[in-house]
């Protein structure tokens, strides 16, 4: 499993206003958890995070939502 950050957008032309952690096998399968994600109804977009983006292997976390976060938190962790 995989950590990948995804940004979520309230409209498509605005900054991300939080990143949702996800943990998954794969960028296809991130997206995927992303969009059946109650919270993602409240965005127009969400996508993997282009910046700062590394695939960061974890041990010991399922696979899913583990939280919203600002970036400064994010990069914190």
């Amino acid at each position: 499993m995989y950590v990948f950050p995804m940004e979520c957008y309230p409209d498509p032309d605005s900054d991300p206003s939080v990143v949702m952690i996800v943990v998954a096998a794969s960028e296809n399968d991130a997206v995927d958890l992303a969009f059946d994600h109650p919270n993602a109804a409240q965005y127009a977009a969400v996508k993997v995070s282009p910046k700062g983006y590394k695939k960061k292997k974890v041990s010991g976390l399922e696979r899913g939502i583990h939280g919203f976060v600002n970036w400064k938190v994010f990069e914190a962790l």
